[in-house]
């Protein structure tokens, strides 16, 4: 005969205390949007300090190229600002226009948008619309068009802007 089992207990449910109700989120009045500054608004400052402490490292032979050129750019582009970045001085007017960069056995002059410029003898190297560059080897001196070429190179940069920005 088999034994009857007992029903277990039924458990019963305890009835939870209601949830407190959520306070109603207010609205908050809406924050101004703050106007992002714009880099064209104001040249970056002039690290001329930096910049010289950067052509104090040079060879002497660069030294006196590179300060020649950057006597030049100040005399052509006296708003243009000055600093160092990627390893080399930039001369920027409303964007970058000219770089120098020293190499162990020449001197390279770019230009932003050298391939937009026109250049009557010849003197830039490169393919393209974009950068182009001269190269002056020790007991060169540049040469006397590269006055022009950065004029041309300041009036591009004021109508089209920054060339960094495509």
């Amino acid at each position: 005969m088999a034994t009857a089992k007992k029903a277990a207990p039924r458990k019963t449910a305890t009835k939870k205390a209601p949830a407190a109700k959520k306070a109603v989120a207010t609205k908050k009045a809406p924050v101004a949007k703050k106007v992002a500054a714009t880099k064209n608004a104001a040249a970056p400052v002039s690290q001329g300090a930096v910049v010289e402490a950067f052509i104090g490292k040079l060879e002497s032979w660069q030294q006196a190229l590179v300060r020649e050129l950057a006597a030049l750019f100040a005399a052509e582009a006296p708003k243009a600002s000055t600093y160092v970045k990627w390893g080399h001085p930039i001369w920027d007017h409303a964007g970058p226009f000219v770089l120098v960069k020293p190499a162990k056995a020449h001197v390279l002059i770019g230009f932003w948008r050298g391939g937009q410029m026109k250049d009557a003898e010849g003197i830039l190297e490169g393919e393209g619309t974009g950068m182009k560059y001269l190269r002056l080897q020790s007991g060169q001196r540049p040469p006397a068009s590269l006055a022009a070429l950065v004029r041309q190179a300041l009036v591009l940069n004021e109508k089209h802007g920054d060339p960094m920005k495509r």
